[in-house]
C-alpha cells in the first residue's frame, strides 16, 4: 500500500490511533546523535501535518521525550474531538425564560479540549524526568527543579523517570494512561486508522499485541503497521490491515 492511500485512510478516519514504536527511539550520546536527532525532528514534523486535524492519540515506547519539543508536544495548541456534547436535558416549551432556567440547573456539558500534549503517553517513562535512584518517594521532578539532582527526602542522586530506573516510580506516565484509555473507549464502532510505526517485540505487550486487539474488536478500524522487520499481520486482520515492511521513520518522512 502507498503513502497516498494510508494518507486516504487518515483522511476519512474519524479518530487515529498511533504507536511509536523501537524505530522512533533517540540516543542523545554518541557521534550521530545530532544527525538522528534531525531524522527524528523531521520525522515527527511530517507526522504533525498529518494528525493536526484529526482526533488523535499517541503511544510512544520513546523515554528521550523528544517529541514533546515538536509541534506534536505543544503545551497549547488544542486538539479536536470528534466526541458530541452532552446533550441537554430538553424542554416541550419553547418559553425562554424556562430554556434560561433549565439551561442554569442542567447545563449542557462540554468536553475539556485536550492540548497536543495530553494526547500522548509514554509508558516507558521520560528520561528528562527526575525520580528518586532509591524509590523513597513517589515525587517526580521535571528538568531543573531540583538543581543538585539529589533527592530532598533521602539525598539519594535522581535518576530519568523510565523503565530502566530501579524501582521505576509508574506514577508519572499513569495519569496520561488514563486519559488514553478513556479516548480508546470512545473510538469503539467509530472508523478508526491504526498506525503502527516501528513497533517491534521489545515491548509487545504496550503497543503491538493491545493495537491488533484493538482492531480484532472494532470492526470499523483499519490498522496499517510499518516495521522494517517485523510487518506482519495477524490471520484474523488480513482484510482489515496492511503491513508495510520499511522502517518507519524513513516512511514517514516520505510522506508529501
Amino acid at each position: 500500500m502507498k503513502i497516498d492511500e494510508i494518507q486516504g485512510q487518515i483522511a476519512g478516519a474519524e479518530k487515529v490511533l498511533v504507536g511509536l514504536g523501537e524505530e522512533w527511539k533517540w540516543n542523545r550520546q554518541g557521534e550521530d546523535a545530532k544527525e538522528r536527532r534531525e531524522e527524528l525532528v523531521k520525522a515527527y514534523e511530517k507526522l504533525y501535518q498529518v494528525l493536526k486535524n484529526k482526533d488523535y492519540f499517541i503511544v510512544t515506547l520513546a523515554t528521550d521525550a523528544l517529541i514533546y519539543e515538536t509541534l506534536l508536544g505543544s503545551r497549547t495548541e488544542k486538539v479536536i474531538s470528534t466526541d458530541k456534547e452532552e446533550e441537554a436535558v430538553s424542554c416541550p416549551s419553547e418559553n425562554a425564560e424556562t430554556l434560561a432556567v433549565m439551561e442554569r440547573l442542567f447545563p449542557s456539558k462540554k468536553r475539556p479540549e485536550d492540548t497536543r500534549w495530553q494526547r500522548i503517553v509514554a509508558p516507558c517513562g521520560n528520561e528528562t524526568w527526575r525520580q528518586c535512584s532509591a524509590g523513597c518517594t513517589k515525587d517526580i521532578w521535571e528538568p531543573g527543579e531540583v538543581p543538585d539532582d539529589v533527592c530532598p527526602h533521602c539525598g539519594a542522586p535522581l535518576t530519568g523517570n523510565t523503565i530502566d530506573a530501579t524501582p521505576y516510580i509508574e506514577e508519572g506516565y499513569l495519569p496520561q494512561w488514563n486519559r488514553y484509555t478513556q479516548w480508546l473507549t470512545r473510538t469503539l464502532n467509530r472508523e478508526t486508522l491504526i498506525l503502527e510505526l516501528g513497533a517491534g517485540f521489545g515491548n509487545p505487550g504496550v503497543i503491538r499485541f493491545p493495537f491488533e486487539k484493538t482492531a480484532f474488536f472494532n470492526r470499523k478500524s483499519y490498522l496499517c503497521r510499518v516495521h522494517a522487520q517485523f510487518p506482519q499481520i495477524t490471520q484474523e486482520l488480513a482484510e482489515r490491515a496492511v503491513g508495510i515492511k520499511e522502517n518507519s521513520v524513513e516512511w514517514v518522512s516520505q510522506i508529501k
